[in-house]
């Protein structure tokens, strides 16, 4: 079923008439004709009935009709979304996101945009996802990646990425390799990020799933950023959980250990959010559109 054909199909069906609706599409009669038998015969059915006089709708073509008009209207909505795209050749553009996505996936992302879009200036903010839902709700940035939903008035929210994420070790720790009940870790110093985090919400929420909190480890340590904890748990401080982006190369020459909690899922969403469609910019839906795609993030999120 091709667009074309559900235009003459329309178009008949408004004058009743296959000359005028050629006339009207610039093309002829025959050409006209020939669309609506392919559809015809693509559906196996007949749409109009045909007389000398007038051409109308059968009722497949009745129920067909609002159909179409339908898939019209959204195929106008695509190409004017694309046209759209076509046309952002500068601009400027402020994100915001955990450090996570700030740090580690982020940066991939705007390089590939900005190869598209040379011309297009990008400035990153870096916080928690409570900082992150701030500054979308005041306007600060056009974009966010927030480690919870944010919840605004105008502001749209939908999951981006899993994170996954990985208990880690000093690397000479004798728990390093081994697969630790959960309950028995308490024993240990634990580093996490600070209270808005939402890797630290994640982490919280799984730990109460099988009745731990974190003051029942042996001591708490609250660090502002991923790299933060990572740095305080190769200086012997504690443990921690970070994202495994972030660490999977400190882990891979031995510059971190490793423990295996089981039953406990140690992952939790990445939000993007983004200014309501009213108020959204022709660059920022233009990236929006950019980090959307499931290819496009498949290929920058292996190479994190």
């Amino acid at each position: 079923m091709q667009i074309k054909q559900l235009e003459a199909f329309l178009l008949i069906a408004q004058l009743k008439n296959f000359t005028k609706a050629a006339a009207q599409l610039d093309t002829s009669q025959p050409a006209v004709s020939f669309q609506i038998k392919s559809l015809e015969e693509e559906l196996g059915i007949l749409l109009f009935e045909r007389t000398d006089k007038k051409v109308v709708l059968t009722e497949a073509g009745r129920l067909l009709y609002p159909i179409a008009m339908q898939m019209i209207r959204q195929y106008n909505k695509i190409k004017a979304g694309i046209d759209d795209l076509r046309e952002v050749k500068a601009g400027y553009l402020m994100l915001g996101a955990t450090s996570v996505a700030g740090e580690w996936l982020l940066p991939l992302f705007i390089g590939g945009f900005r190869e598209q879009y040379p011309a297009v200036s990008v400035a990153l903010r870096v916080g928690d996802s409570a900082q992150v839902s701030q500054w979308l709700k005041d306007r600060e940035v056009e974009i966010g990646i927030a480690g919870c939903p944010v919840k605004a008035e105008g502001v749209e929210c939908e999951p981006w990425v899993t994170d996954h994420m990985v208990m880690i070790t000093p690397p000479w720790h004798p728990i390093k390799g081994e697969e630790v009940p959960l309950a028995a870790l308490t024993n240990e110093s634990i580093i996490v990020r600070e209270t808005g985090s939402g890797s630290r919400q994640a982490l919280e929420q799984q730990f109460l799933k099988h009745n731990v909190t974190l003051d029942q480890f042996t001591s708490l340590l609250e660090l502002g950023s991923t790299q933060a904890l990572i740095n305080a748990v190769r200086l012997g401080l504690g443990i921690s959980v970070v994202s495994r982006w972030a660490v999977a190369e400190l882990l891979e020459r031995g510059a971190l250990g490793e423990v295996t909690v089981p039953g406990v899922k140690l992952s939790y969403e990445l939000y993007l959010a983004w200014n309501r469609p009213d108020q959204e910019s022709l660059v920022s839906r233009a990236f929006r559109s950019f980090i959307s795609d499931e290819d496009i993030k498949q290929r920058f999120i292996q190479r994190s």
